[in-house]
């Protein structure tokens, strides 16, 4: 079966620069190993983690100025399908530090340009474009200041229209847009566990009772499948059909940074594949496994995560 086009979306995307030091101390100049830079925000890491496991996507990016133009060219050589729309202002730079006295990590993120109202019309354009039965619209990341929470339901509306689906990955403000919603159910919306816990505004302790958070979004109608990540413990998927928990355990993780955006892009490709919901779980969550065994701020490892995929252990709940 070929694969149904998938489309990726950032409209705060980033140049990631991570670097080591020896240790984080104030008032003093910290000398840095050197710097590794790299294309960076939500629905860019689903694309470039949808590459390292073999399937294709098309990364809409909204970004602007110098450091837009390097970013523009640093997707070009990953080989990511990427479209730009005009952003105004200069994309933000995000910083990681890696002390390796310890190996804790500090992530410097910045907020970036405000969006613009014409910036909105044009994403809504082209996503219309892009609009076939069966595509897969992938937003994940955050929105850039100024952009009001509601900009995602009118992207929903945007796909649903042409007959594609929607999967969220957000936090804060637009997640709690989200999990107030009304309409047509997006097709999936995926949030970590302290997002959860935010948005239910509930105690949250289990897998069951994550579970059970998710069966009242499914209910209200917010979304046909419910995934909620739960870090060591792996990722409580919820539909109409079936509540369950699949998890991999790692003994000695390098770094947690890019198991989600690793999760969201192996689940998109199963699905884009014509997995069923819990495959695509065991994907995501293989995928998850293998980028905390990759250190510092990397993605995950597409043979890895192929290989960890037997190792998935499903949990009915």
């Amino acid at each position: 079966m070929d694969q149904k086009p998938v489309v990726t979306v950032t409209l705060n995307p980033a140049v990631d620069i991570a670097a080591d030091v020896e240790t984080v101390r104030p008032d003093v100049k910290l000398r840095c190993g050197p710097a590794q830079f790299d294309p960076g925000g939500g629905g860019i890491n689903v694309s470039r983690a949808i590459a390292k496991l073999g399937g294709q996507s098309t990364a809409l990016v909204a970004s602007g100025g110098a450091t837009g133009e390097m970013l523009a060219a640093m997707l070009a050589g990953e080989a990511i399908d990427a479209v730009t729309i005009a952003a105004g202002g200069q994309t933000r730079q995000s910083f990681t530090a890696r002390e390796t006295t310890t190996g804790r990590l500090y992530r410097f993120v910045l907020p970036g340009p405000d969006w613009k109202p014409d910036t909105e019309h044009a994403l809504l354009t082209m996503l219309e474009a892009r609009c076939t039965p069966g595509a897969l619209f992938v937003v994940s990341g955050s929105l850039p200041p100024g952009a009001d929470p509601s900009l995602i339901e009118r992207m929903h509306e945007t796909a649903s229209r042409g007959g594609a689906s929607l999967i969220a990955d957000t936090s804060g403000p637009v997640l709690q847009a989200l999990c107030a919603r009304t309409g047509t159910p997006l097709h999936t919306l995926r949030m970590d566990k302290d997002e959860a816990l935010t948005a239910s505004a509930r105690p949250l302790e289990t897998p069951d009772d994550f579970a059970g958070y998710g069966a009242t979004l499914l209910e209200a109608g917010i979304a046909r499948h419910i995934v909620i990540g739960l870090g060591a413990r792996g990722s409580v998927g919820v539909s109409v059909d079936e509540q369950i928990l699949t998890s991999r355990p790692v003994e000695q993780p390098l770094s947690a940074v890019g198991a989600g955006d690793s999760f969201v892009g192996a689940y998109a490709l199963a699905i884009a594949n014509g997995e069923d919901f819990a495959t695509a779980l065991v994907h995501g969550t293989a995928a998850a496994a293998s980028a905390v065994l990759t250190p510092g701020t990397q993605l995950c490892d597409g043979d890895l995560a192929v290989s960890f995929r037997a190792e998935v252990a499903t949990t009915r709940l």
